[in-house]
């Protein structure tokens, strides 16, 4: 018989071994149950990322359209081209990774003393300014921190008439008195040329007769087409008469990295120059810089506006792009450039040699202008049938932007189409088709003037071709309208002629205002933007659906391209 001590401990042991099977068979279930939820969790992350890029929004667009096999003839000058993207900027996160604001050790675009102002520095060194700043807001804010910066409230100022909406939104704030310079002009093609040093000389006297202080002058160089002006003599003439000269070179940030193109405006003397570095360099859309040459401007005043016109929390990745551009340049760029030289020289070689679509001359040969007489089908064309973007087309000429990382592929893919195309229309004329044949070319590829909508008797109906007269400043019509009210009056209504704008219209791109507040709206100007919209440009500035403010009509129904905004 066992002792109770010996019972005792049996007991223990059954109790024990009891506990741990059941502990066991707890963990076995718990693990289950951990396991089961862990498969569940699984594929509901499964069936997350599946439909990631199914939301209906923005982001899931471009995600879905980086993935079309598209070939990008158009700014930003990344070009999407993954393999140097890849090669230039492999260490770079996802953008929410490192989207920061000024937190410690990342610096104050505002107050730049660190990382930031050594990014300034650099860019200066490479362009040759005095000082550089980085501009988050692109190329606009620019433009007005430059015209705010140099004027005050009132002043008169000189500005091409072909300058980008930007300046004229500069001049609104300032409500300053704008004298309008114009640039020469190709009748063929219908698109603006450089400023000459004439013309300039010629409206600096005529408003110093008129006892006018001109506190500035800006014009565009290059052109949106890469026609630049005279900037060195312009700018000389112009420091005799202590006046400075504001830049949107907004277009030739690439013009320092190689002599193939023409000379920078900050070589040639001028006082501030806008580049935006998006349209022609690797760097993110938005992205611009603008450069001071000291002597003629009042430093401390035009940073106080470009101060203003920033966001008061800019992007890090922004401004990371343009220093990360800045250092491709630096240390690649003299290989980078030399390899794109090469490609463009023969790119545009081949295209020169097109006979009936033409390769329009330009100052700068990274611009591919090409001229035919339907240039808006050309570009639909191009989309369409051969997954080619081009940047912009207006009525008689397209303009295909090229980088220094654009692909062989891309240029292989843009002749190879166009040089189709051009084939076409001998296809047309040729004896050896059919007349079927004929008509199906003539539908599909009317680009040429032997079956355009655009004749030889529209060439004066161009965009470029106007010289408005104006009855009072932009400010100012402006302030009336808002203060007095504002007629509609609709495109296809003549009583519209001699009527006073009081909005701004114009073509996008390249957002140049064919209309300004003030200016007397006539027939040529209707015509000019009636054909603009019946070829199918964007034309920004009209009003549409609305009811005409005199007789209650409804524009759509009335078959009315849109509406012009007038003064009462």
């Amino acid at each position: 018989m066992k002792d109770i001590k010996e019972k005792i401990n049996e007991w223990k042991i059954y109790e024990e071994n009891k506990q741990y099977k059941e502990n066991k068979q707890y963990k076995e279930n718990e693990q289950y149950e951990e396991n089961e939820q862990y498969e569940e969790n699984e594929l509901k992350m499964k069936l997350h990322n599946e439909n990631a890029y199914q939301y209906d929004d923005m982001l899931g667009k471009l995600e879905a359209y980086s993935k079309e096999n598209i070939v990008p003839m158009h700014m930003p000058g990344a070009k999407r081209n993954s393999e140097l993207i890849g090669r230039y900027m492999d260490d770079m996160p996802a953008p929410y990774d490192i989207d920061i604001t000024e937190i410690d050790g990342f610096d104050n675009m505002h107050n730049a003393d660190g990382m930031i102002k050594k990014a300034f520095e650099k860019t200066a060194a490479l362009y040759g300014a005095d000082e550089s700043l980085f501009l988050v807001n692109g190329s606009t804010a620019g433009n007005m921190a430059a015209i705010c910066g140099v004027t005050d409230k009132g002043d008169s100022i000189i500005v091409a008439r072909n300058c980008h909406i930007s300046v004229y939104n500069a001049i609104i704030l300032n409500e300053l008195d704008a004298n309008y310079v114009y640039p020469q002009y190709d009748d063929e093609y219908g698109y603006y040329k450089g400023i000459s040093l004439r013309e300039i000389k010629d409206t600096v006297e005529k408003n110093e007769s008129m006892g006018k202080d001109i506190k500035a002058v800006v014009i565009t160089s290059p052109t949106y087409e890469g026609n630049v002006s005279d900037i060195k003599n312009i700018a000389a003439y112009l420091h005799e008469h202590n006046i400075p000269l504001i830049v949107d070179e907004a277009h030739g940030a690439h013009f320092k990295f190689s002599c193939e193109f023409p000379q920078t405006a900050v070589e040639q003397g001028a006082d501030i120059v806008i580049n935006s570095v998006h349209k022609t360099l690797p760097s993110l859309t938005q992205t611009a810089v603008m450069h001071i040459n000291y002597g003629y401007v009042n430093v401390s005043k035009v940073k106080r506006y470009w101060n203003i016109y920033q966001s008061t929390s800019p992007s890090y990745i922004l401004m990371g792009s343009i220093d990360r551009c800045m250092s491709i340049i630096e240390k690649d760029g003299e290989y980078l450039f030399e390899n794109y030289i090469s490609k463009l020289k023969i790119l545009r070689n081949k295209l020169g040699q097109l006979k009936n679509i033409k390769l329009i001359d330009s100052d700068d040969i990274s611009k591919i202008v090409i001229g035919c007489d339907n240039a808006k089908k050309l570009y639909d064309i191009l989309l369409n049938e051969y997954g080619i973007q081009l940047e912009m087309s207006s009525l008689k000429y397209a303009i295909a932007m090229t980088s220094i990382f654009d692909s062989a592929e891309y240029y292989d893919r843009f002749y190879n189409a166009l040089c189709e195309i051009d084939r076409m229309y001998n296809d047309i004329i040729s004896e050896s088709n059919s007349v079927n044949n004929n008509q199906n070319y003539a539908e599909r590829y009317n680009i040429f003037n032997t079956t355009s909508s655009i004749k030889k008797s529209d060439i004066k109906v161009n965009i470029a071709d106007f010289k408005n007269e104006a009855l009072m400043s932009i400010a100012k019509a402006l302030n009336e309208g808002d203060k007095n009210g504002y007629d509609k009056i609709m495109m296809n209504d003549s009583s519209l002629y001699g009527r006073i704008s009081a909005k701004m219209v114009y073509v996008y791109p390249p957002g140049i205002p064919i209309l300004c507040p003030g200016e007397i709206i006539s027939e040529n100007v209707v015509n000019i933007i009636s054909k603009a919209i019946d070829n199918g440009l964007e034309v920004v500035g009209l009003e549409d659906n609305l009811k005409d403010s005199r007789n209650d009509k409804n524009l759509k129904n009335e078959g009315c391209k849109g509406a012009f905004v007038c003064l009462k």
